[in-house]
């Protein structure tokens, strides 16, 4: 989740410059970013009471407002700095998305390649239509080639200017066209062609992979069919847009068709496709009271669905915003590249010195300008962590940022809640202990179901459940009393029978001296006829399928620590912790205590992981380096305050991600091997060889081609559950 910083919490607080009578300038640094929402600002500030009129100036990042003399000029600023916090998020936005792209001129792909078709052309016809003998002195800026040059340099120069004003230091655009313009004064426009080329070959492939994991993203993702059959009052359909649509509206969606909302099943049955969503590459079938996404496709069958969510506040739109602000989230080593990459820009201005100095030769002084480390050091990370945030979403692993990645690939503690995350949530029955002699585990078993049958509490679900399994009926029987945390009970065949805790049975009379089995963390629930106890029935919050696999496998990955955190009671907590193979847990922690655990890890130097799903989970999940949601009930609250979003339901995608993040941070370490390695070779060959300035050139581009087509290899990665 994008968070502001304190100075960027302040962009949008007003700084007074002038204040005359019935008129007020403001200043506030925050407008120059928003110079598309200004006329939706000036709308919201001419709507406070006692403002006449509003005029904004984003280039000056000011204000001018015109209100009712009797008005205090405090509290009508008071008024607009309430109206300009709300924009406070979006300036950040768009200054963080300023900041990436300043740097060096970015381009589409579509305008890279007209570029290169230029360049093609204007070579063609420098050398065979007007192709000179010799081209010398101010004759050799006239050629096509130098022409071509200086057209194409033109969004360089711009972006070299940008970064000596904001930076106040020469940026690798900067080099570039210091390098263009010495080809041409020596009359190698040939050359500054093929500098531009080759750098322009380069930035097309780059483009490429980011553009190709964009729109791979919110096509696998995105809700295509505009329109949805709704169903009317009188049971007719009526194809209507999707933006017409309300909360509570029926929706019925056919094979083959996308669904647009998410939403419950009221009839129907049906096959659907939620690899979008999920990752699960297996259809599910969806049956009334199922829950259904926006985004997944109706594979056979047909459904009858009520909206609960329309338009962004489906999780499909979520998780398409998420994915649009991970760019946002810059990893430590992408940060520590990009500011190496601008130091390294004087190095070759200080060899290009030294080299002429030396030789007294400019073209071997050139070489030095044409061979740079900055554009493939920039490259190294932000192309790897590029394609691994597009592979995590293929398999249902949603990435806010590279930061994560790299905080994942490092990570040496994982801590799991346990409820709905490490178990499924919902307790199953596994024995039933028979404590009088007269009765059998059916008679216990039936007797239970005939005093829980309309009781809505989870582990009544699980003993009809149970009995349903077994094949048993349940016996006719009177009204259900339900007590409250305690249990409940009904008449059957004159005789009164209970279902509950030991307490309930205790405070009812019923005599309860049994020999109960040592506690080992299961839930009991007891079960008596009149005074006499019959039977107990035991119950257990089942671990996931899976779930030890995957603490063994991110033990095996070199996970040192992984702790169960629940609120469960020591027993339970202990019991599951044994089951998985966790190395501890901590029980009967309210959620502050689970944030508080996070943070004494870290206190200790340990990069924490912290899993959960739910309400409870969201302080500990924002606390730890990286949260991860895990699972297809996740709630909202997780989803937005954990750091990786995984719509899975399996365990096993957390050392996936593990092995996701250490492929990246593999694949970063050797991208900035091979633009070290090569670009030096280069620079040595350079100063020290006749190696011409279009090899130079096409070293240095070679290295950046490497590096971007090794960061592609992990839009190939895959899981292994192996």
């Amino acid at each position: 989740m994008f968070n502001l910083s304190k100075n960027e919490s302040l962009w949008m607080k007003s700084v007074s410059r002038s204040n005359l009578p019935g008129r007020l300038r403001l200043d506030v640094n925050g407008l120059s970013y928003l110079a598309v929402q200004k006329n939706e600002i000036a709308f919201s500030l001419a709507s406070i009471p006692g403002i006449r009129r509003v005029t904004l100036n984003p280039v000056t990042s000011s204000l001018l407002v015109w209100y009712e003399p009797l008005c205090s000029p405090k509290d009508i600023q008071d008024a607009v700095d309430l109206i300009l916090a709300r924009y406070a998020m979006d300036a950040a936005r768009k200054k963080h998305a300023t900041e990436t792209d300043t740097a060096e001129v970015t381009m589409t792909t579509g305008r890279l390649a007209r570029r290169l078709a230029l360049s093609a052309f204007s070579a063609l016809l420098g050398n065979t239509v007007f192709r000179a003998p010799v081209r010398t002195g101010l004759a050799s800026l006239a050629s096509p080639q130098a022409v071509s040059s200086a057209i194409l340099c033109a969004p360089l120069a711009q972006s070299a200017w940008s970064g000596l004003k904001t930076d106040h230091r020469p940026n690798a655009d900067f080099l570039t066209v210091t390098s263009i313009l010495a080809s041409l004064l020596l009359g190698a426009g040939n050359s500054a062609l093929t500098i531009l080329a080759l750098s322009d070959l380069a930035e097309l492939m780059t483009s490429y992979t980011i553009e190709k994991t964009r729109k791979s993203i919110i096509s696998m993702l995105s809700v295509k069919d505009s329109h949805v059959w709704h169903e009317l009052g009188d049971g007719h359909l009526s194809r209507v847009p999707v933006t017409e649509l309300e909360k509570g509206d029926i929706v019925v969606v056919h094979t083959g068709e996308k669904l647009a909302v998410d939403g419950r099943v009221l009839s129907g049955d049906a096959v659907i496709d939620q690899s979008a969503i999920t990752g699960e590459f297996v259809p599910v079938q969806k049956q009334t009271h199922d829950e259904v996404f926006a985004g997944t496709v109706v594979k056979s069958g047909l459904l009858r669905i009520e909206a609960l969510k329309l338009g962004d506040d489906t999780v499909v739109s979520r998780i398409i915003g998420m994915v649009e602000a991970s760019s946002l989230k810059r990893a430590p080593i992408q940060r520590y590249a990009d500011r190496f990459s601008n130091y390294l820009v004087p190095l070759n201005f200080l060899l290009f010195a030294a080299v002429y100095l030396v030789t007294r030769d400019p073209v071997r002084a050139l070489k030095m300008l044409v061979i740079d480390y900055s554009c493939g050091i920039k490259l190294s990370t932000a192309t790897a962590f590029s394609a691994a945030i597009h592979s995590g979403v293929r398999s249902g692993i949603l990435i806010k940022g590279g930061t994560f990645l790299e905080q994942m690939a490092g990570a040496s503690t994982v801590l799991f809640d346990k409820t709905g995350t490490i178990t499924e949530g919902r307790p199953e029955i596994t024995d039933v202990h028979v404590v009088h002699p007269s009765y059998t585990q059916q008679d216990v078993v039936a007797y239970a179901m005939a005093a829980e049958e309309t009781s809505s509490h989870p582990l009544a679900s699980s003993i009809l459940a149970y009995g349903t399994k077994l094949g048993i009926t349940v016996p006719d029987h009177g009204d259900v009393v339900t007590e409250i945390a305690r249990g409940s009970w009904t008449r059957l065949d004159q005789h009164i029978v209970r279902v509950g805790s030991l307490r309930y049975m205790q405070e009812s009379g019923v005599r309860a001296v049994v020999p109960l089995p040592q506690n080992d963390g299961r839930i009991r629930t007891y079960v008596s006829i009149d005074e006499e106890m019959i039977g107990i029935l035991f119950a257990q919050d089942r671990p996931r399928e899976n779930v030890r696999r995957a603490v063994n496998a991110l033990r095996y990955a070199g996970v040192g620590d992984i702790e169960l955190l629940t609120g469960d009671t020591e027993d339970q907590g202990r019991l599951v912790a044994q089951q998985i193979g966790a190395d501890g847990y901590q029980a009967s922690l309210l959620p502050e205590h689970k944030a508080e655990a996070v943070l004494k890890l870290q206190t200790h130097g340990e990069t924490v992981v912290m899993v959960g799903d739910g309400i409870n989970d969201a302080p500990a999940l924002a606390y730890a380096d990286v949260g991860i949601s895990l699972g297809s009930k996740s709630t909202d609250i997780a989803m937005e305050t954990s750091d990786v979003v995984i719509s899975r339901d399996d365990p096993m995608t957390i050392p996936d991600l593990r092995r996701l993040a250490e492929s990246t941070m593999r694949i970063v370490r050797q991208n900035f091997a091979l633009v070290i390695g090569i670009n030096t070779i280069g620079l040595i060959l350079g100063a020290a060889s006749n190696i011409s300035v279009l090899g130079s050139a096409a070293m240095h581009n070679f290295s950046t081609i490497l590096v971007v087509a090794n960061s592609l290899r992990l839009l190939f990665f895959s899981p292994d559950h192996g």
